[in-house]
């Protein structure tokens, strides 16, 4: 009886310790904080030919503008499962004196995608020179895994993804990204995407948080 009424002490002595773990471990991890907005436009000048223009504004944790972006994308698919592609971006980060950095970045990917009833999953590896942060003269294999679910009678799609970027230069997995978000169908040819991203970076402790709203159009 003594033995078992010292059990609840303990326990309350485990989870003590175990809060003051917690808000130490808070307290040295670093969280980054974004929040970007977009629009995407989408048009198919050939059967098998997809071009994109995005056009994204970013804006740090203080919601103040940060970085402005222009990416151009050109997709290709051969075979029903296969796209390959190339993108370019140029983009304008605001540097401490108040001016902008521009750099110069690019892309090539290969995917697989394929319908499974209402779920699509795919697959994606890219080779690219950035990360998404600023990094500069580094080279990146990203890889990718995505699902969403077309929900019946619904104009919502969730989709969630996992991807890891490994850094070439290093010879390290750099950072992995989560992500989930949702597709909301306004009319023909006309969406909103909004989604969350959180970056787990491998050799720093630290992780960004990145809240998005985009429009998808069409042509």
């Amino acid at each position: 009886m003594k033995r078992l009424r010292e059990i609840p002490g303990k326990i309350l002595l485990v989870l003590i310790l175990t809060g003051f773990a917690i808000q130490l471990s808070a307290q040295e991890l670093e969280n980054d904080f974004q929040s970007r907005t977009s629009v995407k436009l989408s048009y198919k000048p050939l059967k098998k030919v997809k071009l994109n223009f995005t056009p994204e504004l970013r804006f740090n944790d203080n919601l103040k503008f940060d970085q402005y972006l222009f990416e151009g994308e050109i997709i290709y698919k051969p075979i029903k499962l296969i796209s390959v592609g190339t993108s370019y971006r140029f983009t304008g980060n605001k540097t401490g004196s108040g001016d902008y950095e521009n750099r110069n970045k690019y892309a090539l990917f290969i995917e697989a995608e394929k319908k499974l009833k209402r779920f699509t999953p795919s697959l994606k590896m890219s080779y690219t020179n950035f990360a998404g942060d600023d990094d500069e003269n580094s080279h990146f294999l990203r890889y990718k895994a995505s699902v969403d679910y077309n929900i019946c009678k619904s104009k919502f799609t969730p989709e969630i993804s996992v991807e890891a970027f490994h850094n070439l230069s290093e010879n390290e997995l750099y950072k992995m990204r989560y992500s989930a978000g949702l597709n909301y169908k306004l009319f023909k040819n006309n969406s909103i995407v909004i989604d969350y991203k959180l970056d787990y970076y491998m050799q720093e402790y630290r992780n960004k948080h990145i809240v998005s709203i985009g429009y998808k159009i069409k042509f």
